[in-house]
């Protein structure tokens, strides 16, 4: 009895610690990005509005953890330098394309095409974020000043402890910050350059500024910043239990593909996933995971099939797969059943175009419950070639030439530069899902069911581990 209890009292402590453990958010989320100025003599003052009181042209970009536009404690870049003493956009723009391109530390800028007045509102700028890229920054000069700004910093659109895109983030509170290259004190301060340069840090009531005066010994904001999701996923629930007939058909060959087709063309053996629309193991303009590289660049499964498996410990996925041996037929078929239940109704799929430097075809979180929450009876994909970012080969053969640092998932087009990029219009394969059972149970009882478990978990925990001592 005893053991029985020091079980239950491991899942309901296992629970809890995988509750709060960190997850990426899954896949590529669209959000717009608005700004509120809300600077004025009304707002601050006569002494904290110059007479042509202004925000410069606005610059943002969505990022990784491993950069910074800007930071508290840290220099301010060149561009960033002018930035808050001139308005001056450009240089910063340069900057943000070198981490872009080059580096890959950064995903997607956005920007105003000039100055703003202090309270004017610009609205719906366009922001995308990945899983590999979930921040938001962005910055805009006091104008004018020595070197004082305003912006948000390394802001996370990712919910961490839930693994879901936040709908909305409202920042309301734009403080004012000093770039730490200018010395002077005034809003037309003559040029006084501080050598050596200084940290960005925020400016307040303390420090000689037209801003030490302001009301209650706070400065108040400068404006506020609302970002909203635009593609937010429809939730469909199925009920129940379904289980589909997977067949993969090959449709490679000489003839299809003159421009790329080698001699020991061949799939690897296809991994799988039955998950929720929380979860992705690949999807475009993302990083591969290591499991996604070992596949596209040499077919091997395993390193893949045990992060999936890892997810299914955390109730992101439900079921992993993989389907043996290979391909070698340019008209082979796999079959395989899979099973999907309740919210985990999305399959994703992966093999490798072997032999090739890092390309695979798949298929990305494809949705089995319907839009009037039945079970679709089938569904079937063409699928094009897909680039993993992780090898620069152009050919079949290329020896290996790995990307550093990693790029993104692309799909290989006509512009792209591999040897199947003449074919690369044509699918070189395709995917059907055919409904063999009907879904049994509802999702209502089985979430009440879940939740229940849960609860009694929950509440037994401290007092048997109280017991226990």
């Amino acid at each position: 009895m005893k053991s029985f209890i020091f079980f239950i009292a491991f899942l309901s402590c296992f629970f809890r610690e995988n509750a709060a453990a960190p997850y990426k958010c899954s896949g590529v989320a669209q959000y717009t990005l608005s700004f509120y100025g809300m600077w004025s003599n009304d707002t601050h003052g006569s002494n904290g509005f110059p007479p042509d009181g202004r925000f410069s042209a606005i610059l943002g970009v969505s990022h990784e953890n491993g950069y910074s536009l800007w930071a508290p404690g840290i220099k301010a870049t060149e561009g960033v330098k002018e930035v808050a003493e001139n308005g001056n956009i450009t240089t910063l723009e340069n900057e943000v394309m070198m981490a872009m391109m080059t580096q890959k530390t950064a995903w997607k800028m956005f920007k105003t095409p000039s100055p703003i007045q202090g309270t004017e509102h610009v609205m719906n700028l366009p922001v995308e974020v990945t899983k590999d890229f979930p921040l938001v920054s962005l910055i805009t000069m006091i104008a004018p000043s020595p070197d004082w700004f305003t912006g948000i910093f390394n802001v996370d659109l990712c919910d961490s402890a839930t693994g879901k895109w936040l709908d909305n983030k409202t920042l309301s509170m734009l403080q004012p910050w000093d770039a730490g290259t200018d010395n002077g004190t005034k809003f037309n301060s003559t040029d006084l350059p501080t050598t050596p340069m200084g940290y960005i840090s925020l400016i307040t009531t303390a420090h000689d500024t037209p801003f030490m005066n302001s009301p209650m010994g706070m400065i108040p904001t400068f404006g506020k910043v609302m970002i909203q999701r635009r593609n937010k996923p429809q939730m469909t629930m199925c009920s129940g239990e379904a289980t589909y007939k997977v067949e993969f058909q090959a449709m490679w060959s000489q003839q299809t593909h003159p421009n790329g087709f080698p001699s020991n063309a061949h799939f690897s053996p296809l991994v799988g996933a039955t998950h929720t629309y929380k979860y992705k193991f690949w999807s475009p303009m993302t990083r591969s995971s290591p499991g996604v590289k070992m596949v596209a660049e040499t077919g091997a499964t395993t390193t893949l099939y045990n992060e999936i498996k890892s997810y299914q410990k955390t109730g992101f996925v439900y079921m992993a797969y993989k389907a043996p041996g290979t391909i070698n037929s340019p008209t082979g078929m796999w079959s395989m059943m899979i099973s999907a239940k309740d919210m985990y109704s999305k399959v994703s799929l992966i093999t490798m175009i072997a032999p090739s430097p890092d390309w695979f075809v798949g298929v990305d979180s494809y949705e089995l419950c319907g839009a009037d929450g039945k079970w679709k009876e089938s569904g079937m994909m063409e699928l094009p070639a897909w680039d993993a970012g992780t090898d620069s080969g152009m050919n079949f053969a290329s020896d290996n030439s790995p990307t550093m640092p990693y790029d993104v998932i692309t799909q290989i087009t006509s512009s792209s530069n591999t040897v199947i990029r003449d074919d690369a219009n044509k699918p070189f394969a395709k995917v059907m899902f055919t409904l063999q059972s009907a879904p049994t149970g509802s999702t209502s009882t089985s979430k009440a069911q879940s939740q229940s478990v849960l609860s009694i978990l929950a509440l037994v925990c401290p007092a048997i581990l109280i017991f226990m001592n």
